[in-house]
């Protein structure tokens, strides 16, 4: 892994190809799923208060607010005792340069190097505009949002899922997750960040390599895992999710809040019909009222095929699949066109009966117990405007 990482710090131009990152299988250390902002911050925010080295974020939604402050003090502090604080942030998600403008300004002078992905703008800079960086040009970036949640920490605590640091998933309107790993798993984490800060433009001393990427014990049992990241050109999370949906044996949790694409509801409807017990994890009522009605399209051949869809009463935003008891992915990635082929997204996969079972006495039986039971479309109205969506899925 260090040799990769050389090679991507030295080079002088770091392209978008480099991005396309396909990993082997890794291993683990620990596993743990942590569901809800105000279960998952508190860790996630000490880890950060004991890095030692390096602390590197790449966040779709990194907005002010109250837990946006908390991370704002705790990375200001990082900075402040010399540990190199690195944050990656999409313009659209996160909105540095307009409404977030001032809290940018204040990390930036607090001396954490922000970078900026910029998917509709064909020349920007790739910092904040209060930076006083030069523009560049930037058609490589168009309409490739970056959409990835991740902490790396040290470069041995990662954690990948679905929120952002915003209010909205601290208070329970969005009910979210994260996976928290540690282990030779991480560096594979890490060197998605690195890959992508030096594309947009970072800078990173050679001799530094080995700090971002220590050594593991390898002959040390883990849990094999391994880091999926869909780039433009690449896509392995698409990929494993096709295969888990195909492979499913005996059960099936499918949990995200947009499930517009119609070859992954064919794989979900196709597992019900050879026998897997499916549950389908939808929020009651979604944010995105497109995906949602284009869900709802394929709802009556779901139910007939025997796939319990149950309806979460809160904005639930969790993109998580657990299949047969003993293989976990979880991440960024919706079941939807965009993330499935378009955005910059990022999952973990870990192969484990006990963090599965994790999985479900933390999120899946709670969800189930507070749910109500999903419906066909009734009256033609609803129907048409269903199908009609349904037939646009793929500009979802």
């Amino acid at each position: 892994m260090s040799d990769r990482a050389r090679a991507l710090v030295r080079a002088a131009v770091v392209r978008r190809s480099d991005l396309e990152l396909v990993f082997d299988e890794s291993a683990a250390t620990t596993a743990e799923v942590h569901v809800e902002g105000r279960n998952f911050y508190p860790p996630m925010l000490h880890d950060i208060a004991s890095a030692r080295a390096s602390v590197h974020i790449n966040q779709f939604g990194f907005r002010p607010g109250t837990i946006g402050e908390a991370f704002a003090e705790a990375l200001l502090a990082k900075a402040g005792e010399g540990v190199a604080v690195r944050l990656v942030v999409d313009s659209r998600g996160s909105d540095p340069d307009g409404s977030s403008r001032e809290f940018y300004e204040r990390l930036l002078h607090g001396g954490i190097d922000v970078r900026v992905v910029r998917a509709t703008q064909p020349r920007a800079p790739t910092q904040p505009l209060s930076a006083g960086s030069p523009s560049r040009w930037n058609l490589g970036h168009l309409a490739h949002i970056d959409h990835r949640k991740l902490v790396v920490v040290d470069g041995t605590i990662g954690w990948v899922g679905g929120a952002g640091v915003e209010d909205h998933f601290q208070d329970g309107r969005f009910h979210d997750l994260f996976l928290r790993v540690t282990g030779p798993v991480v560096s594979q984490l890490q060197l998605v960040f690195v890959a992508t800060y030096r594309w947009l433009g970072g800078d990173i001393a050679t001799d530094g390599v080995d700090v971002l990427f220590p050594a593991f014990d390898e002959m040390r049992p883990g849990l094999p895992a391994v880091v999926l990241h869909n780039a433009p050109g690449s896509h392995p999370i698409t990929d494993t999710i096709a295969r888990m949906l195909d492979e499913a044996r005996s059960t099936l949790d499918v949990v995200n809040p947009y499930v517009a694409d119609r070859g992954m509801i064919r794989r979900i409807e196709r597992a019900a019909r050879r026998g897997v017990g499916v549950r389908l994890f939808v929020p009651a009522d979604a944010n995105n009222w497109a995906c949602a009605a284009a869900q709802q399209h394929h709802h009556r051949a779901l139910l007939d095929a025997g796939v319990s869809i149950l309806e979460h009463p809160a904005m639930l935003h969790a993109k998580a699949i657990v299949r047969d008891g003993e293989e976990v992915i979880a991440g960024t990635c919706n079941l939807e066109a965009w993330s499935l082929r378009r955005f910059f997204e990022i999952d973990v996969l870990v192969r484990s009966r006990e963090l599965a079972a994790q999985f479900d006495e933390r999120f899946s039986a709670p969800a189930e117990a507070v749910s109500r039971p999903g419906m066909a479309l009734v009256g033609a109205r609803q129907r048409l405007r269903g199908a009609a969506f349904a037939a646009l899925s793929p500009l979802l």
